[in-house]
C-alpha cells in the first residue's frame, strides 16, 4: 500500500465554484471535489427549499425527527417517499454526468438525504463515505450535496480536506489547518467522492439554518444504504419511471438482482413489484403448494 505523505495545497489554488463542468471533473481529479455553481434552476431551487423545509417541519410536529450535531440539525431520510421532485432529482441530467464519470454507467442511488444543519450545531467527526470498505485505486462512491442555502464557514459549509482521497493510509491525523470549508451560493451542487475526508461543519451562526440535500450513488454491486426493495412506497412503485426504478436497484446488473422472472416488455430491465417470483412448481409447470 502506498503510504504517501499528506497532499498540501495552496489555498489559492484550490476548487472555487464554476459553471463549467469540465473543470469540477478536474478539481475531482485533484482534489477529490468540486463545486458546479448554478447546478439548479432558480425554479428547481425555490421548489426543493421549499419542500425541503416543509417536511422537516412536519416530521418534527410529529416527534419523529432525527437530529444530530448536539441536537442542532436535522437529518431527513428516504427523500424518495417524500416528494416527486426529490425523485426528480435524482434524475437530473448533472446527475448521471458526475455519477457517470465517477462510477461508471450503472451506479445505483445509494440514500437521499437532507441536512438541516442549525445555530449551535457541532461538527460532524471527518469519515470517509466509503470507508466501510476503506481507500481503493478509485472511488467506490460519491456524493452530490445540493445547496439549498448559500453555504459558508460560518453556518456550518462542509469540511473538507483537499487531496486526502489520493492517500491510501488508513484513518490519517487530519489537522483543522488542512481542512477548509465549502463555501458556495445556494444552488450549487458540491460533487466529492467516496475517499474525501469529509464531515458537517459547526453552524455558529445565531439564527441561520442551512439546509442541504445529499444524493449518495454507488457502484451497482455495492449495498446502498437505504434499501429501497422493501422500503419504496408501493404506489409510487407502481407509478414511478423505470429509469428512477433502475437506479433504485429494481433491475438486473451483469447477473446481480436476479429473481428468476421474465420482465415484461414495457419495464425494460425493471422489475415490477405486481409480479410474483417464481415458486414451487409441479413437473408439469403449474404452480404447487406447500
Amino acid at each position: 500500500m502506498n503510504m504517501q505523505s499528506p497532499v498540501v495545497h495552496d489555498a489559492t489554488t484550490l476548487p472555487k465554484p464554476t459553471r463549467d463542468i469540465t473543470r469540477v471533473k478536474g478539481d475531482l481529479a485533484a482534489f477529490g471535489y468540486g463545486i458546479l455553481e448554478n447546478a439548479l434552476s432558480a425554479e428547481e431551487l425555490a421548489v426543493l427549499r421549499e419542500r425541503t423545509l416543509e417536511q422537516a417541519a412536519g416530521e418534527r410536529a410529529h416527534r419523529l425527527g432525527t437530529f444530530d450535531g448536539g441536537g442542532a440539525n436535522q437529518r431527513l431520510f428516504f427523500l424518495v417517499n417524500k416528494g416527486r421532485v426529490f425523485r426528480d432529482l435524482v434524475l437530473h441530467p448533472l446527475v448521471d454526468t458526475f455519477m457517470s464519470h465517477l462510477l461508471g454507467r450503472d451506479w445505483l442511488l445509494s440514500s437521499l438525504t437532507a441536512n438541516i444543519a442549525g445555530p449551535g450545531g457541532q461538527p460532524m467527526y471527518l469519515h470517509q463515505d466509503q470507508g466501510y470498505v476503506g481507500w481503493t485505486p478509485k472511488p467506490m462512491v460519491a456524493n452530490i450535496l445540493f445547496l439549498l442555502g448559500d453555504f459558508t464557514k460560518e453556518n456550518g459549509g462542509t469540511l473538507l480536506a483537499p487531496g486526502s482521497h489520493v492517500e491510501s493510509h488508513h484513518s490519517p491525523e487530519i489537522p483543522p489547518s488542512r481542512l477548509i470549508s465549502a463555501e458556495a451560493p445556494a444552488g450549487s451542487a458540491l460533487v466529492f467522492e467516496g475517499r474525501l475526508w469529509h464531515g458537517t461543519g459547526s453552524n455558529v451562526t445565531k439564527d441561520e439554518r442551512r439546509p442541504a440535500i445529499l444524493m449518495y450513488c454507488c457502484k451497482p454491486y455495492i449495498r446502498s444504504q437505504e434499501n429501497f426493495t422493501l422500503g419504496l412506497d408501493r404506489d409510487i412503485l407502481r407509478a414511478e419511471r423505470p429509469a428512477l426504478l433502475a437506479r433504485l436497484g429494481f433491475m438486473q446488473n451483469h447477473g446481480l438482482g436476479r429473481i428468476n422472472n421474465v420482465i415484461p416488455r414495457e419495464y425494460p430491465g425493471v422489475m415490477p413489484w405486481e409480479q410474483r417470483p417464481m415458486g414451487p412448481l409441479h413437473d408439469d409447470g403449474t404452480p404447487k403448494a406447500e
